[in-house]
């Protein structure tokens, strides 16, 4: 059994709803994603602007989780962690938006309805500059996740060199 430990100084609370908040952000984007024509669990007039909000918990949970441990350094790596992931969202809004202005719609229903069933009629391959830029985006965040230590939001100096 792994034991939750919480700093003395910390707000317990927030130190243990920051989690929950950052699960909430992700897992409430499905609400309204169409898996099919069937399996929908609601049909939001406005549901790209719903995922845009929800997902943006994710943001707030990791700054949340910074200030929660009442450590400057525990809330500087919140608020990097929290300015790289909007600085990679923003390009993807972009790309989203573009959509949006092509169908006149903010409903995920229409928005598959406007694009066709054939391949040839998908945005990903009408819209060729948003779509590899919201690509480009996402596949620089995972690369820098993985690329090199100076990348990592944290406070360790074990890789760092002595001079």
């Amino acid at each position: 059994m792994k034991e939750d430990i919480i700093p003395a100084a910390a707000d317990a609370f927030l130190f243990r709803m920051a989690p929950y908040l950052v699960v909430m952000g992700f897992v409430g984007a499905f609400v309204c994603i169409p898996f099919s024509g069937d399996l929908i669990v609601a049909d939001l007039n406005i549901g790209i602007l719903y995922i845009s909000a929800v997902t943006s918990l994710v943001v707030l949970g990791i700054l949340m989780a910074g200030w929660a441990s009442n450590n400057k350094w525990s809330l500087f790596g919140g608020i990097r962690s929290a300015a790289q992931i909007v600085s990679y969202e923003i390009p993807s809004a972009l790309s989203i938006f573009v959509i949006i202005l092509i169908t006149g719609t903010l409903s995920m229903q229409e928005i598959i309805r406007a694009q066709g069933w054939a391949p040839h009629q998908w945005f990903i391959s009408t819209t060729r500059l948003p779509s590899s830029l919201s690509s480009f985006s996402s596949l620089r965040f995972w690369r820098r996740q993985t690329a090199r230590p100076l990348t990592f939001p944290r406070a360790t100096r074990s890789w760092w060199p002595v001079s």
